[in-house]
């Protein structure tokens, strides 16, 4: 059997008057994300990893920012969309390991509630899912709050038929 992983990461600048949504959660800040999606970093990344694990472009190929279909879209439904994908091509997703990286403003209260959207979304066992944040310790744009990034991770193996 020949496993595959994927890694992706994504950035977007917060700004004042826009919502902010990682995971598919909306979390209660005075500033978000200025983009084409709802700019929800976390399943960009998490899109990112899955083409990549399956050498099939990156989320700009599949999602354009020029498509009027994207624009305002959920971007948990990128992920979702992109799990059958994967199947499709004939892979299984096996886990997905993952951080968000955010300075000022606390994501603990709502990790869980991010973990079981990926699941969801990928129809993969709470346990096969992990999502983490980070400080940065108010170093870099993160860190102080003008920006937002994550990380995604992705295994997939190659399905038996």
């Amino acid at each position: 059997m020949s496993f595959r992983t994927g890694v992706g990461r994504d950035i977007h600048r917060l700004v004042p008057g826009h919502p902010l949504v990682l995971g598919g959660v909306t979390i209660p800040a005075d500033r978000g994300f200025a983009t084409h999606s709802d700019g929800d970093v976390l399943s960009h990344a998490l899109v990112d990893a899955l083409a990549g694990a399956i050498a099939d472009g990156d989320l700009g190929v599949h999602y354009p920012e020029d498509d009027p279909d994207a624009q305002d879209a959920r971007s948990l439904d990128f992920v979702t969309e992109f799990g059958e994908h994967v199947r499709k091509a004939g892979y299984a997703i096996v886990n997905v390991d993952s951080f968000v990286v955010l300075g000022p403003i606390k994501l603990r209260p709502y990790i869980e509630q991010m973990r079981s959207n990926v699941a969801g979304a990928l129809k993969l066992p709470l346990a096969d899912v992990s999502v983490k944040a980070r400080s940065n310790d108010g170093l870099g744009l993160e860190g102080e709050g003008a920006a937002c990034s994550a990380w995604a991770s992705v295994l997939v193996r190659p399905v038996d038929h």
